[in-house]
């Protein structure tokens, strides 16, 4: 699969030097420019950091400390230049002539007073939206919906990757810490590009991609398209997430940053969770460390079960005996936790880059970024529960409380580096990597009472270590081309993109382990043993290797032509086509220890080895998973050379649990777009087309002796069981064919203040993994999450409305009001089946929402000069969702008393809250910001039925959480900065808890998070 990625690779490598070849010649030396100086008109003096730009082209510069700037490469013409800065009023000075061979001379002032001007066109991946007033300048042009975050507003709120800083958008929040949900909607309905282009997620849950792992170094924005247009993905229903990675400067720059962190529950605690060997290694690449020895690939010759133990020794069973024994002494003999001492989280950044002239070749721009964070996060006295409901009384049952701690290592390495050419300034060309690793490593322990008294305690310790590496990486390259010229219109624009993405996460060597401990307090000793009673042994113990690798390519081409209608109003026709192949592997395989059970003769040698099956402590705080690996404890046992035994004897031995399902999967999209955008009147734009989109998805399973598992639900009872079937009734192929219309007006009520309304179709799909028949689980006994082969894709009608009111540079008032219907959605369900405990995704028949949004950012100069360095932002989102519930499903909770006809969409939230406060004053360099975040109740998984032993499981909903951030920075000189931060004061619970229609509840998880405390030093050349 690498070496595949890398041939896909290479046509984009060489494309690009064709095109460098092709059209480097095609400058001609007759161009011209403009150079000029730009002013403060109150004060006369130099303006720095000015953008000055042509109108309706890509050619922009910044003003210098001097006021100075260069446009250069300019075709002879007429040219309408465009200079704002943030607290100016914008300038417009139109027919600025340009002489062949000669730069033209100008001089600007810029004022606080009110001007009329001409339109400002700004395209959407201007380079220079690195702040929140150039982004809301891009917002108040956009022909979608939008909302967008900058840079700077990461630096303030000093969020450290992509999954931090989107929770600042307006009616954004993140799931797991990881996605992003928009408006409401899940994961699913929130399409994620990288400049524009879709990356696959590393998580075999999740469509979404894993923003966690984009580390803000590396990003200078973050745009969230909120309707949807041609133009977009079909899936872009909630929102269309684009992360824009750095661009070019157009000056020298070097920055970098180191910083140290304190957190209350982890760092320099000594009772941080671990086990010994765990960590992460410092590259983010120690997964090796744990791949599976060699040996566990060699298939057995003899199954564990068939081996026999009798004093005349089969030589067929020796060879087996000695098979597994080197197999079990082969694997890292650590399978609990141990405890230690965290030390503090640390992060550094880099970013560097510079643009050229190469004469008469054009120019070239260079960047790279590198970002490093390493992070320790524990929790102790938290909760985890199982419960059910038996009886038609509603009445919640406690199947299996448990108390939860965790220690989590986990580091994020991210990596950017770009080239730019510019043959002339109608052509750009951008090749591009980027490439994040990401590596974490979980011990976690849980303990329940299984009915302890005065005389013995029984308690039932549940431990699970996981190490879980994670790759992203693109390898895009970008074409940007203008050509003018057009009799019946400026000029055509064209962009196109090729890209090569890769995704993988590895799970080498998770283990599990399970027991139970009873410790009789009268005789001061404790017995560790399995239980027996109904469960196997594979239910014990667990040693998991998983990979999932994810290829793809991308091939996109959009072409742009503006037009002169209805008394010269401009409008513009739109067109392109996009295509993107993926392709999926899953493997697992599973051991688990097993102690043989057929022994005879009550000989000293054979009663010595049977003790070994459980474990005797005089310590009530020891573990047996700290000696159950010892030496003599495992293989062949230590007295097989005695004449009593014989030479097969075995004790703990890892065994192949021979039931795992892999899978291969491969997902395809096609599309064509055709959209317009037409003046209608001077004040009115209609803003429409339509998208034709084709998606192939399919899922293969390869089970054990051809078979797999599947969950059953029986119609006549809406019970669930598990099933095995032949793994052809366990494929999934979905070949769908829509057609996605998108009709909106934008209406300019004034200067500055606009109502946009649209109405649109939209799609959803089932993820690779939520089609295959596998089944994943955190922990033994925990909640398994299991694919559904029978999922359907989802159809979404959207219906939208904003009014939005720019009142000058830097500041916005906006109130939104929206709708979607959505067929066959795609829904969690949590059930109980076979004494499992499963999470599904299943199709219900419809659903709906509807929400609003209320948003205002300001600077407060306006109220004195006292408040001159302060703005203000915040932000309001209300949703209200709903999903029939099918009727046999219905009737089926109702004999739980659970039953209703409708209930919330999953992963919705019912509010979503920010608020923020910062002050700027760049005379003294001081700054300092105060960010607020509350999200509501959401459903995290709706009530069903599993099978009769288990009963119904009630709604599990996710408690709302709230969360305070500070942060102040002192500039220390020219290129130093100075920043204290806080995150996370409030220290809220995160909290799960299930609850029945009539309101009786019962928690099923509690994590307490801990306070956050970091130290930074910047510099900036």
């Amino acid at each position: 699969m690498k070496n595949g990625w890398c041939r896909r690779s290479l046509p984009a490598v060489i494309l690009l030097w064709l095109c460098w070849v092709g059209l480097s010649s095609g400058q001609g030396a007759s161009n011209g420019g403009i150079r000029g100086l730009v002013y403060d008109a109150d004060f006369d003096v130099p303006l720095a950091g000015v953008r000055v730009e042509i109108a309706g082209t890509r050619h922009t510069a910044l003003t210098s400390d001097a006021g100075n700037f260069v446009l250069e490469q300019l075709p002879p013409g007429k040219y309408t230049v465009v200079c704002s800065k943030a607290g100016y009023q914008r300038r417009v000075i139109a027919d600025v002539a340009v002489s062949p061979g000669r730069l033209s001379e100008l001089r600007v002032e810029l004022s606080i007073a009110v001007l009329e001007m001409d339109e400002l066109v700004v395209t959407g991946d201007d380079f220079l939206s690195g702040t929140e007033v150039d982004l809301l300048e891009i917002r108040a042009s956009a022909v979608t919906l939008q909302d967008a975050i900058s840079s700077e507003l990461f630096k303030k709120a000093d969020a450290s990757d992509v999954a931090g800083a989107i929770k600042m958008v307006v009616g954004a929040s993140v799931v797991d810490g990881k996605y992003a949900t928009v408006r409401g909607l899940s994961d699913r309905y929130t399409g994620t590009t990288l400049n524009g282009i879709r990356v696959p997620s590393a998580d075999p849950r999740k469509r979404a991609v894993q923003l966690d792992v984009f580390p803000t170094g590396t990003v200078e924005s973050i745009t969230v398209t909120k309707t949807f247009t041609p133009d977009l993905q079909g899936d872009f229903t909630g929102g269309g997430v684009d992360v824009r990675t750095k661009s070019i400067p157009e000056n020298y720059l070097l920055s970098t940053s180191v910083a140290v962190e304190y957190d209350d529950l982890a760092t320099g605690n000594g009772e941080f969770l671990t086990y010994r060997g765990g960590g992460v290694d410092p590259t983010g690449f120690g997964g090796s460390d744990r791949s599976m020895p060699d040996v566990g690939r060699v298939e057995l010759t003899k199954s564990f079960s068939a081996i026999r133990y009798r004093p005349r020794v089969l030589p067929a069973d020796l060879e087996a005996a000695l098979a597994y024994d080197k197999l079990t002494r082969m694997f890292v003999p650590v399978m609990g936790t141990s405890r230690k001492t965290a030390p503090a989280n640390g992060s550094f950044s880099l970013v560097s880059g510079n643009k050229y002239s190469i004469g008469a070749w054009g120019r070239i721009g260079v960047l790279g970024a590198l970002s490093y964070s390493h992070k320790y996060h524990y929790y102790d006295d938290g909760i985890n529960n199982k419960v059910g409901v038996s009886g038609s009384d509603g009445a919640i049952t406690l199947l299996r409380p448990r108390t939860d701690s965790k220690g989590t290592d986990e580091l994020l390495i991210g990596g950017l580096g770009a080239l730019v050419f510019q043959p002339n300034d109608d052509h750009e060309f951008t090749l591009r990597f980027v490439g994040n690793q990401s590596a974490s490593d979980e011990a976690r322990f849980q303990v329940s009472d299984d009915g302890s008294s005065v005389e013995q305690i029984n308690v039932i310790q549940n431990q699970s270590l996981r190490y879980v590496e994670r790759t992203v990486a693109s390898l895009q390259l970008q074409g940007k081309h203008d050509f003018e010229g057009w009799p019946v219109g400026d000029g055509l624009h064209l962009d196109w993109s090729v890209a090569s993405n890769l995704t993988r996460q590895k799970e080498p060597d998770v283990r599990f382990f399970r027991n139970l401990f009873t410790y009789f307090t009268e005789r001061g000793f404790g017995v560790a043993q399995f239980r027996t009673s109904g469960v196997s042994p594979s239910s014990s113990t667990r040693r998991i290797f998983r990979e999932i690798e994810e290829t793809g390519m991308v091939y996109a081409a959009n072409a742009e032509l503006p037009l002169r209608v209805l008394g010269d109003r401009e409008a513009r026709l739109k067109g392109g086509f996009y295509f993107e192949d993926d392709d999926r592997t899953y493997e697992q395989e599973s051991f688990f220890y097993d102690f043989p059970s057929r022994q005879c003769c009550r000989n000293p040698e054979r009663i010595e080895n049977r003790s070994r099956f459980s474990w005797i402590t005089e310590d009530p705080a020891a573990l047996w998973s700290d000696v159950f690996l010892d030496a003599d404890r495992i293989g062949l046992a230590p007295n097989v050379d005695s004449p009593h035994v014989a030479d097969n004897q075995l004790l703990w031995t890892l065994t192949p649990l021979n039931q795992d399902v892999d899978y291969v999967g491969r997902q395809r999209i096609g599309a064509f777009y055709l959209m317009a955008e037409w003046p209608l009147l001077p004040s009115l734009k209609l803003v429409a087309g339509g998208r034709w989109e084709r998606t192939e998805l399919g899922v293969i399973p390869a089970g054990p002796a051809g078979r797999v598992e599947i969950i059953e639900v029986r119609p006549e009872s809406g019970d669930r069981g598990i099933v095995e079937v032949p793994e052809e009734e366990g494929v999934a192929r979905i070949d769908d064919r829509s057609v996605l219309p998108s009709v909106g007006l934008i209406w300019e009520l004034r200067d500055g203040m606009q109502v946009r309304a649209s109405w649109s179709r939209t799609l959803a799909r089932p993820t690779l993994r939520e089609l295959a028949p596998v089944a994943t689980e955190e922990f033994l006994f925990g909640d398994e999450f299991v694919g559904n082969p029978r999922l359907e894709m989802s159809k979404i009608t959207n219906w939208d409305l904003r009014w939005e009111w720019f009142r000058r540079p830097g500041e916005v008032l906006a109130l939104s009001v929206f709708r979607k219907k959505i067929d066959k959605p795609i829904e969690y369900l949590n059930f109980g089946a076979a004494g499992r405990s499963f999470t599904q995704p299943v199709n219900f028949d419809t659903g709906r929402i509807l929400g609003v949004e209320a948003e205002a950012r300001a600077p407060l100069d306006r109220f004195g000069r006292r408040l001159r360095h302060f703005t203000v932002s915040a932000n309001y989102t209300w949703l209200d969702s709903e999903v029939d519930i099918p009727g046999f499903e219905q009737e089926a909770l109702a004999a739980f008393a659970l039953g209703r006809d409708r209930r919330a969409l999953a992963g919705q939230p019912a509010s979503i809250a920010n608020f923020n406060l910062s002050y700027d004053n760049e005379d003294t360099g001081l700054s300092a910001s105060v960010f607020y975040n509350r999200v509501g109740e959401r459903l995290r998984a709706g009530a069903a039925v599993g099978d009769v032993e288990t009963g119904g499981v009630p709604d599990a909903l996710e408690a709302p959480f709230s969360s305070l951030n500070v942060k102040v920075s002192q500039k220390l000189g020219a290129v130093t900065s100075l920043s204290l931060s806080a995150k996370n004061l409030l220290a809220d619970d995160k909290q799960v808890v299930y609850r029945t229609p009539e309101g009786a509840e019962a928690i099923k998880s509690l994590v307490p998070t801990a306070r956050r405390y970091k130290i930074a030093l910047r510099w900036s050349w």
